[in-house]
């Protein structure tokens, strides 16, 4: 009788026992869940921060396929006006001091820098006023759009476009950074944007509608054809 009492109470504590591993088993796994779920949330909320409030600015360049060619100064000056659009991949904003173009005649591989001087269309009027290029701050995730007139970096003369062909552009960006980088930028390896290329035909040219006209000549890409409209019967 007193062994069959001590078997059962032996039984009895057995049980006990296992119960006992069991819950603490499963809370162990609770825990490690519940671990797991908060570190993953806290990951989560570290992205969203960095996406939204901390990734460094990223512009790229974005030009249409046709420009306009141009002279001012009774012919003597060129000047191409560019429709820029400049897009801000990053969460903070940046600011485009100035812009610089290189073009590059084709035929004769000769090559001329142009500064952005001036912002709009270029005017028919000589006495209308233009609006000189100004630093564009780009806040993140935004668009900027603007016709940028460029003017010849250094002597007017002589001109590089002569005749009717197919040039090469780049357009570089020159955005402000400051002289000592902080620990977030040095991370992210902040840079210049790199420069956009693209390649215009000059299809014909007219100095006296250039000189005396103020007029302007589309230049276009070369795969490019203007979209016509026809009504069908």
């Amino acid at each position: 009788m007193a062994i069959t009492q001590r078997q059962q109470s032996a039984g009895d504590s057995t049980g006990v026992v296992r119960s006992a591993i069991e819950v603490t088993k499963a809370g162990a796994r609770s825990g490690w869940f519940a671990t797991a779920f908060s570190a993953l949330a806290v990951g989560l909320s570290c992205v969203s921060v960095y996406v939204s409030t901390l990734q460094a600015p990223h512009l790229e360049v974005h030009v249409p396929p046709t420009i306009h060619y141009a002279r001012d100064g009774g012919g003597e000056v060129e000047v191409f006006a560019i429709p820029v659009t400049i897009s801000n991949g990053g969460a903070r904003s940046a600011t485009v001091v100035s812009m610089e173009l290189e073009v590059e005649n084709r035929e004769t591989k000769a090559t001329k820098r142009y500064y952005s001087a001036f912002v709009g269309e270029h005017p028919r009027d000589p006495a209308a006023s233009s609006r000189q290029f100004a630093p564009q701050s780009i806040p993140g995730r935004a668009v900027f759009t603007e016709t940028v007139r460029f003017y010849p970096a250094g002597d007017s003369l002589p001109r590089l476009i002569g005749d009717k062909g197919d040039y090469a552009f780049r357009v570089k960006l020159n955005v402000a950074a400051p002289a000592q980088p902080s620990l977030l930028d040095w991370l992210q390896g902040r840079v210049q944007p790199p420069p956009i290329a693209f390649q215009m035909t000059l299809p014909w040219i007219s100095d006296q509608q250039l000189g005396m006209r103020r007029g302007v000549i589309v230049m276009h890409a070369k795969d490019w054809l203007p979209t016509t409209a026809s009504s069908g019967r």
